[in-house]
């Protein structure tokens, strides 16, 4: 029996990279002057041996593959995306746009080879998705004949409702997969699943996993937030085996889950994705550049945010606070003062719900708008965070988030944001059940991380803020004398989300 991992992730992109360099051949033979145009054809006819078309499709093909665009998507057998590809043409054809327009010779004469190029891009385009669907369904349709096998456990706690069960059988059944058999606390006396294998107790799951050679594992009613989940996480592979949390209910849960093919089941899938080093510099780039202007911004708002804080109540502008960064490596974090001094005395605390006596009247307002937090602008331009990512936690919480949620150890792994998904769709959270919810959001972000993603959060974060302060409700401010300690702790005192 051959190995499927091979299947899924390797032969999929071999075949890739052949049929886009074939492709690139077949376009630029085709025509032949679009190289001379560019001014491409004699800085690459370096060798008599190679000619230019070859030597262009080359490069083309490690662009490609320098970008990720040959990472297979665990979650279907041999399934490529385009996205990556397509936007690396875009950003040629715009170069191509941008060069030919700025030679004043081409005045006459580009606007027709721009839409000739334009064309020719788009056909590779075509031919490229073309043979990405037929590598797909080559290798569905191998998978049926039961050249390999794509074996799938089913792991649980409580048993899953029989309507629930049963879509899990028919994605298995639509998409040729086995079933291996289950692991659970106990042997189910269901009728359901009294014809399944009962591989072994829900502890055990990482063992069997490997000797079962499982591919996928399918973790039910995931809300549970055991221990025992957390352990079978941290010692699956997730590199090799593709694990996917489900409710074990048919009840609609939050938008933006991934869903198991040809199904309406929310699941959300754990699959590690290494970022390409294009996304890292991009992404990088992105921050330093907002960052700057985020800066700028603060100093411009500075005089009068710092008045009004000083007016409200004695204690610094600024606060510090360590928070745990990627790798739960600690930095010091820098926002604006919302809260009276001394506000923790008693330990540290999440923001109430509603009144919160211990935020200031000015407070209330840099809260609502977020303005407490462009500091931060000085944490993403050293480093510390990225304008998108996981919200950053304080090492407090972070010990107890590790002991009810299985996957806040895969969270901490990515950089910590200025803003998040989380964010703009759950906003604040006031207790550890509230942040347990709003961390699936940020593991849906960091299986789906890429720049679009994150300049659509950015831009939603924009909406998500002057909608709040436009619409949103908030209890009036408590009007009280500023009857805390002057004696203040510094740059240090807390101020909790």
């Amino acid at each position: 029996m051959l190995s499927t991992q091979f299947f899924k992730r390797r032969l999929p992109a071999i075949l890739a990279v052949c049929i886009d360099f074939i492709g690139s051949v077949i376009i630029l033979y085709s025509f032949a002057s679009v190289m001379s145009i560019l001014g491409l054809r004699e800085p690459l006819s370096v060798s008599p041996l190679i000619p230019a078309e070859i030597a262009m499709s080359v490069i083309l093909v490690i662009f490609l593959i320098s970008i990720g665009s040959y990472r297979t998507d665990a979650a279907s057998i041999g399934k490529l995306s385009m996205k990556r590809p397509s936007t690396l043409l875009t950003i040629l054809y715009l170069t191509s746009f941008i060069c030919l327009s700025i030679e004043e010779a081409w005045i006459a004469l580009y606007p027709q080879f721009l839409l000739k190029l334009m064309i020719i891009i788009a056909l590779y385009a075509l031919m490229m998705a073309f043979g990405r669907f037929l590598i797909h369904l080559s290798l569905t349709y191998m998978l049926r004949l039961g050249w390999f096998k794509h074996k799938v456990l089913l792991v649980f706690h409580k048993l899953p409702e029989t309507p629930y069960f049963k879509e899990i059988l028919r994605y298995i059944e639509v998409n040729n997969l086995v079933l291996a058999g289950y692991c659970s606390s106990h042997k189910a006396e269901k009728t359901s699943f009294t014809e399944l294998p009962y591989l072994g107790e829900l502890i055990q799951t990482p063992d069997i996993v490997k000797r079962e050679s499982i591919d996928e594992v399918i973790i039910l009613n995931h809300s549970q937030k055991t221990r025992k989940i957390e352990l079978i996480l941290s010692e699956i592979n997730t590199e090799e085996v593709l694990v996917r949390l489900a409710p074990g209910t048919l009840e609609t849960i939050s938008a933006g889950f991934n869903t198991l093919n040809l199904t309406q089941i929310p699941v959300l899938a754990i699959r590690p994705r290494t970022p390409s080093w294009w996304f890292k510099v991009m992404k990088r780039l992105l921050d330093i550049f907002t960052s700057i202007l985020g800066l700028l911004i603060t100093v411009f708002l500075f005089p009068i945010i710092a008045w009004q804080i000083k007016r409200s109540s004695h204690g610094p502008v600024f606060y510090r606070q360590e928070r745990l960064g990627k790798n739960k490596k600690s930095f010091t974090l820098y926002k604006f003062r919302t809260m009276y001094t001394n506000s923790e005395e008693d330990g540290p605390q999440l923001v109430a719900k509603g009144q919160d006596d211990r935020i200031t009247r000015v407070g209330h307002f840099l809260r609502k708008s977020h303005l407490d937090e462009i500091p931060q602008f000085w944490n993403v331009l050293k480093g510390d965070m990225s304008v998108v990512g996981p919200r950053p936690e304080r090492a407090y919480f972070a010990k107890q988030l590790e002991k009810i949620t299985p996957y806040y150890n895969l969270i901490s792994k990515t950089k910590p944001g200025l803003t998040s998904l989380g964010m703009v769709k759950y906003g604040y959270a006031h207790d550890l059940k509230e942040m347990t919810e709003r961390i699936l959001y940020d593991l849906i972000y960091v299986n789906q991380q890429s720049l679009i993603a994150d300049l659509k959060i950015v831009a939603d974060t924009a909406i998500y803020l002057i909608k709040k302060m436009l619409f949103e409700t908030y209890p009036l401010e408590n009007k009280k004398t500023d009857s805390h300690p002057a004696n203040e702790k510094s740059l240090s005192q807390t101020d909790p989300l």
